[in-house]
């Protein structure tokens, strides 16, 4: 037989079936607190008020049954009433946590932002003049200019320091400075001689 079968005996086999018998590590600390080492998963998860299959917790109805009501037939099918989970605090602990909102991580990059700096500062929301700027690059159009300068505005972390600096009357660029994004170029005029 080759080496590489598919059937493997002896130390791999008893390594394999280590592995499955650990259980996983549990990462949600309301779960984690009430989980009973001592219980099956299927019984921990009862307790908490947790399914561990939804399709057999909620089943989607087929169309035959759908249909039986209509056809005369009047049977009504008993679904056994779900026991009252005796770890409810999970559950709540669970929607508490699911209903606090996320933060906003987005961010644009410098030149992003400096591209939408100069072309506010130009032309201010003449949108379709901005996309005839010839240093409209990538040619975007008015729509997608509109989108861009929109995105830097639904920022404050970037747009706040902008609005700033120009109340202030210092040059916006240098307050919303991000270093991450700061890339430092030295030109040359002839070699031997940069500034």
């Amino acid at each position: 037989m080759p080496k590489g079968n598919r059937y493997c005996y002896g130390v791999n086999r008893r390594r394999l079936w280590k592995k499955s018998k650990k259980m996983p590590t549990i990462t949600c600390k309301p779960v984690k607190e009430a989980w009973d080492k001592r219980k099956s998963m299927a019984r921990n998860l009862a307790d908490m008020g947790l399914s561990v299959n939804p399709n057999k917790t909620i089943p989607i109805p087929k169309m035959k049954d759908k249909l039986k009501p209509i056809a005369g037939e009047d049977t009504e099918t008993e679904t056994p009433e779900p026991s009252q989970p005796s770890k409810i605090f999970v559950l709540q602990a669970l929607e508490d946590m699911a209903n606090v909102p996320l933060g906003r991580s987005v961010r644009i990059s410098q030149p992003l932002m400096n591209y939408c700096i100069r072309l506010m500062e130009k032309y201010g929301e003449d949108y379709k003049a901005m996309a005839r700027d010839p240093k409209n690059y990538y040619q975007d159009t008015p729509k997608q200019i509109r989108r861009k300068i929109n995105l830097f505005k639904s920022i404050p972390e970037q747009y706040n320091p902008y609005i700033q600096g120009k109340m202030t009357g210092e040059d916006s660029t240098n307050r919303c400075t991000d270093t991450r994004w700061l890339v430092v170029s030295v030109r040359c005029l002839w070699p031997g001689q940069c500034f």
